[in-house]
């Protein structure tokens, strides 16, 4: 169950994990921002009236697409039901690059637990009435922020742990105040179930220790950091008969292992606590050794290539993948591109991110896909691509190269039916253009022999004159127009323009012909062929620049919004059916043929020149 609001530059949904539950169950109320530009700052999330809960945490999830990127992030929370009745979640509201935005409401149901039965998850005993007594101490319970390492490399990763020491039994809320990151591109690791606890003496006194959050800091420049105080929420329970293995027998953070003796009067108080600064000292990269190849990436990786086939006509696309895996800041590796091949057209697809992050490492992996369209048969191969990092470890560069690849292309359909258009130097073929060939006939002329013509001489006739006029007309006529196509055929930008529209509606022609068949994979790839020509020629670009940001750039405000906003769907669309297979069923496929035709015909009407 979701409720979502958008606006116009970002998206807020808020989602649970099941809309009904039983008294001391559980479910999971995540908050999703998706598209966010600046800083996001955790949501101003409160105690909900019949629940006890805590935070899992931030998770972030990072595509890119056609050159552009889109991302999620996710704030987690796990609820606690503690009584029945219908109940609202929310509305928060979640800072976005010093913006409020409000999270949208979610209604729940908690019905009364079946006799007898068990809590379906871990429980947490709502906390006891606030009684008077003595205020908690700083040594009751206090936070240190502490790093792994205290010096590291420009990308190389640091851990920042917040550990809380505690002499009380102590529920963690969450941080009122972020710790200020600036400099660093943050990961945020998900908290375990449990927190792990150990003991430790200070000062005499013993203390429960347990981390509640990790952080891996990616700095992106040079130079030392303070990373500034944060500020973090805690409800702490005061017994007024301290018997110490008995608070043992409670888990901390609210997880009971046990029941406090009923003789036992607690008192409950809140607690902010705050860090320490912290500073780190980030060194540059070294000079020495740096590759021609090096595009920033830290970590230890591994770099593969494929194609998707080996054997295809001319005019037919192979789809290219280079994935590059590893440890490290995988959102800001940048695979290395294709080299140029004469004999073929390139067109950038689609490139994704899956980051893991487990045991306290940044992982996983990022994949290009890049369309390559041969224009000519033949046998040809795909050079292998370099890729280069830096190891901290050794600290020394490494590079990688890939497989090389072999295809063989078979004579195909014409180069201006298998090209897709706004590649570079995508022109018309020479035998496909008008030629204008100028001749003249010699005629000569008959003697007529007899008697003197009748009538004035032939200068004095008015059909004389008006004959010559007319043939000074044509001659000029004749002069302007071949003038015109010459210029007109220099004129390349101009060509491109004027026959966008005709080269998309034929190509969007075979893709109805694809989707009459059932073929996905030909039908996108149509479909695409189309689109992005069609847009590529229209505004005179490469089909390597065209994405739905550059087309409403160019664009303006001659086009409606509402234009932009369709065109916007329809890249996507095109996109993820590349790449998804939920995308594989017909129903999609017409839905995404008629937006193409759509954007097509209503952006004809734009007058880009």
């Amino acid at each position: 169950m979701f409720s979502t609001v958008a606006h116009a530059d970002v998206s807020i949904e808020s989602s649970v994990s099941r809309a009904r539950l039983g008294i001391g169950e559980e479910l999971t109320y995540d908050i999703i921002v998706t598209n966010a530009q600046g800083r996001i700052s955790k949501p101003n999330f409160t105690q909900i009236e019949g629940f006890s809960s805590y935070s899992q945490g931030q998770s972030q999830e990072i595509s890119i697409v056609n050159g552009q990127s889109s991302s999620r992030s996710i704030f987690s929370y796990v609820l606690i039901a503690n009584s029945e009745g219908k109940k609202m979640i929310g509305s928060f509201q979640v800072n976005i690059g010093g913006k409020d935005y409000a999270v949208p409401p979610v209604e729940v149901e908690v019905v009364r637990s079946p006799a007898g039965a068990q809590p379906s998850g871990p429980v947490y005993s709502p906390p006891p009435r606030a009684l008077p007594g003595r205020e908690v101490r700083n040594e009751d319970i206090f936070v240190k922020a502490w790093l792994d390492k205290d010096q590291v490399y420009v990308n190389e990763p640091a851990t920042l742990t917040y550990t809380v020491y505690t002499r009380l039994s102590a529920t963690y809320k969450g941080f009122d105040k972020e710790p200020a990151t600036t400099g660093f591109w943050v990961e945020d690791f998900p908290p375990e179930m449990t927190a792990k606890k150990t003991e430790q003496f200070i000062g005499g006194q013993r203390y429960v220790v347990a981390d509640v959050r990790k952080l891996a800091l990616f700095p992106t420049q040079a130079g030392v950091f303070t990373i500034d105080p944060g500020t973090l929420s805690t409800v702490v329970e005061v017994r007024q008969q301290n018997d110490f293995d008995s608070f043992f027998s409670y888990n901390i953070f609210g997880r009971r292992g046990g029941s406090f003796p009923p003789a036992f009067v607690s008192q409950v108080f809140s607690k902010s606590l705050s860090t320490e600064p912290v500073t780190v000292t980030v060194k540059a990269l070294p000079e020495t050794g740096r590759p021609e190849s090096f595009s920033g990436a830290v970590g230890e990786y591994a770099i593969e290539s494929s194609i998707d086939k080996r054997h295809l006509e001319a005019g037919d696309p192979v789809t290219f993948r280079v994935r590059v895996s590893g440890r490290g800041n995988i959102n800001t590796v940048q695979t290395p591109p294709p080299a140029a091949m004469e004999d073929f057209r390139i067109y950038d697809s689609a490139s994704s991110a899956n980051v893991r992050k487990e045991r306290l490492v940044v992982e996983g992996e990022k994949t290009t896909e890049t369309v390559l369209v041969p224009r000519k048969p033949g046998t040809y191969t795909i050079p292998p691509l370099e890729f280069s990092f830096f190891d901290p470890k050794t600290e020394s560069y490494r590079e990688l190269l890939t497989s090389e690849h072999k295809l063989d292309v078979r004579p195909g359909r014409a180069e201006d039916e298998e090209a897709p258009q706004g590649a570079p130097g995508a022109l018309l073929p020479a035998e496909k253009q008008d030629v204008i060939l100028m001749g003249r006939d010699v005629r000569y002329l008959k003697t007529v022999s007899g008697g003197p013509v009748d009538g004035a001489p032939v200068h004095r006739r008015g059909a004389y004159w008006l004959l010559n006029a007319l043939w000074l007309a044509a001659w000029a006529g004749f002069a302007f127009a071949a003038s015109r196509r010459a210029a007109e055929n220099g004129d390349i930008s101009g060509l491109r323009y004027r026959r966008s529209h005709r080269l998309a509606r034929r190509h969007l022609k075979k893709a109805a012909e694809y989707l009459k068949k059932g073929d996905h994979d030909a039908f996108y790839a149509e479909t695409s062929r189309s689109v992005y020509g069609y847009f590529a020629d229209k505004l005179n670009l490469s089909a390597q620049d065209v994405s739905a940001e550059r087309v409403e750039a160019l664009a303006g405000d001659r086009a409606e919004p509402q234009l932009t906003s369709e065109i916007r769907d329809l890249f996507h669309a095109l996109s993820f059916g590349r790449f998804a297979s939920v995308d594989k069923n017909e129903e999609r496929m017409q839905q995404v043929y008629e937006q193409a035709d759509r954007a097509i015909t209503r952006f004809e009407k734009v007058k880009i020149k």
